[in-house]
């Protein structure tokens, strides 16, 4: 959200938070991601960055029958209830303070909403509304 395109900075980066109590151990992951838009009939060069937190919402279960070993996916939720309730903690106070990042950029013959899953809070949209990528390639935020 920068005023100016720096070369120099490359935001990737991969976080694992662990959840370690006494019933169960488990984590989820924090890393950064890209989201792609149109101008002018093809994607951008330059991508809006964003912040992914994640966890699977199936839990792999190993089993063996006369046929042989195979797993199936169950729901997480009965697998590991903590982890799984602190995540939904912190997912539903980001939804607290943010609200759903929607734009307008150039697609082949006029503006389109974009409407990632990406959800922004108030002054970051305020500052990427300004940012030099935004500028570049014309982007209208909605929703200020």
């Amino acid at each position: 959200m920068a005023g100016e395109k720096r070369d120099d900075v490359y935001p990737f980066f991969v976080y694992s938070i662990s959840i370690v109590s006494d019933q169960e151990s488990s984590g989820f992951f924090v890393k950064n991601e890209g989201v792609s838009y149109p101008y002018h009939g093809q994607w951008a060069e330059d991508e809006l960055s964003c912040i992914l937190i994640s966890f699977p919402k199936g839990f792999q279960v190993n089993s063996e029958d006369e046929k042989g070993k195979y797993y199936i996916y169950e729901d997480i939720r009965g697998h590991k209830p903590l982890t799984y309730a602190f995540f939904d903690e912190i997912r539903d106070s980001i939804k607290k303070m943010t609200k759903p990042l929607r734009f307008s950029a150039h697609d082949a013959n006029a503006m389109k909403e974009q409407k990632p899953s990406v959800r922004i809070s108030h002054d970051a949209m305020h500052d990427l509304s300004q940012s030099w990528i935004f500028d570049k390639y014309g982007l209208v935020i909605h929703g200020k």
